[in-house]
């Protein structure tokens, strides 16, 4: 399947590209050719729908009859699943915006808007499900009273940086697309939509701190949480470097979702492709795939663990079923980088992701062992909850490309969706003039 859809996107590729010519991305336009809702749309929103109602149902009837979790796995896939992979799946806006501020590469200036976007949604999915899993979701007001702080944890810099980042350089990030959609809507008002983006632009450089500041200390304090863990995290995961493999695993993973957006879009909504950044995006993804696996390689080998992954064993199989997928991750995008080719780059970014996502779930939860005969599987509820709280992130991002200027596409498409849209402007005013007159007529 994963093949068939690559081959689908390298062909879709050509036969856009010979029928509009795109070699750069100029800006982002909405998807004015596409309807708002439907049948894909109304599925997503049913299981959102869902998610909410059970996850009422569980702040009713508590944890227990709810969850699978238990004293010993008092963390089930609301944490492992939705703060550990889902952060590090929506680390692009972080990856992609040093690679732009820091080191220069200002052709990546153009996915920004949908790595932010991807960003606020992932996080704010994963917020929403950790006050499903905290016991006491009312009692959150006690982050405000210092005194009751655990400072020795590191979820305590958790519970800080992450609800900061989302509600600050996130939210702030997205402001623009949403001020020049109301702009165009509410002609009226837009001097206090240009307003507020004046001081957006005076606050960006701090706001722009902030979002390389906090990710990179909340998700390296994922991986010492791991690390106070001790033995019941297995020896192929548990390395002093747990930190810094986690900021590096949220690198590559926040590079290859953004790339797996980009290239869906272009296969369900026939968006045009960018082929030189995509290539920039995928030789990025090399080196820091490859650094990654080295760091964790070496570790291992000095520490006297890697022996550890040739034994017979479930977590040796993990262990390899990850490196293996990485591996592939890292040569297809190479492979991309050179030939710019959109096949390869799909399975890089679909291989990185599914690869950074099992490191992150299996010492958290399928080789996690707290205690002797321990043991844990998700209730029907918990995975109803995590796959709706998902689908509703999905189909709010269908709606916000669908409204505003998110995907990057070509001046070309921009101009033809400026058409589109004084053409609806003109239909609507038509259509009030013969509501008017029609009134009048019967008055």
């Amino acid at each position: 399947m994963m093949l068939a859809a690559a081959r689908k996107c390298e062909e879709s590729a050509v036969s856009i590209e010979a029928a509009t010519t795109n070699r750069q991305w100029q800006r982002s336009v909405p998807l004015f050719r596409v309807p708002l809702l439907t049948r894909p749309f109304a599925v997503l929103c049913g299981l959102g729908a869902l998610a909410c109602v059970l996850a009422l149902y569980r702040e009713a009837v508590g944890l227990g009859p709810a969850s699978g979790m238990n004293d010993n796995y008092a963390w089930g896939v609301w944490k492992t699943f939705n703060i550990m992979v889902l952060t590090g799946l929506g680390s692009g806006s972080f990856a992609i915006g040093i690679a732009v501020w820091i080191f220069g590469q200002r052709q990546l200036h153009a996915v920004m808007r949908t790595a932010v976007l991807s960003s606020f949604l992932t996080y704010a999915s994963g917020l929403a499900l950790l006050g499903v899993d905290v016991g006491r979701p009312w009692n959150f007001y006690s982050i405000l009273m210092p005194w009751r702080w655990n400072a020795h944890s590191p979820m305590l810099e958790i519970a800080f940086c992450m609800p900061l980042y989302t509600a600050v350089p996130l939210l702030i990030e997205n402001l623009p697309a949403a001020l020049e959609a109301l702009s165009k809507r509410l002609p009226r008002f837009a001097f206090a939509f240009d307003a507020i983006e004046a001081v957006i632009r005076r606050i960006f450089p701090f706001v722009l701190a902030l979002g390389f500041l906090l990710p990179a200390m909340h998700q390296s304090s994922l991986g010492a949480l791991m690390l106070l863990a001790g033995p019941q995290v297995h020896p192929l995961w548990q390395i002093p470097l747990l930190p810094l493999l986690y900021v590096g695993a949220a690198g590559f993973m926040g590079f290859a979702f953004v790339t797996f957006i980009l290239l869906v879009a272009h296969l369900v909504w026939e968006r045009p492709l960018d082929r030189e950044v995509l290539r920039s995006m995928c030789r990025i993804s090399t080196g820091i795939v490859a650094v990654w696996l080295a760091l964790r390689a070496l570790d291992l080998l000095l520490r006297g663990s890697l022996p550890l992954a040739f034994t017979a064993t479930a977590p040796a199989l993990l262990f390899w079923i990850e490196t293996t997928l990485l591996i592939a991750a890292a040569i297809a995008a190479y492979s991309a980088a050179r030939q710019s080719n959109p096949r390869r780059a799909f399975l890089a970014s679909m291989l990185a992701c599914v690869g950074g996502m099992l490191y992150r779930f299996d010492p958290t939860t399928l080789v996690y062992q707290p205690g002797l005969g321990a043991s844990y599987f998700p209730s029907l509820i918990e995975i109803v909850i995590t796959v709706g709280f998902v689908a509703a992130a999905i189909a709010a991002f269908c709606v916000v490309v669908k409204l505003t200027a998110i995907l990057p596409a070509s001046l070309e498409t921009w101009f033809e969706a400026e058409r589109a849209e004084q053409h609806r402007q003109l239909h609507r005013q038509l259509r009030l003039v013969q509501s008017s007159i029609e009134y009048v007529a019967e008055a």
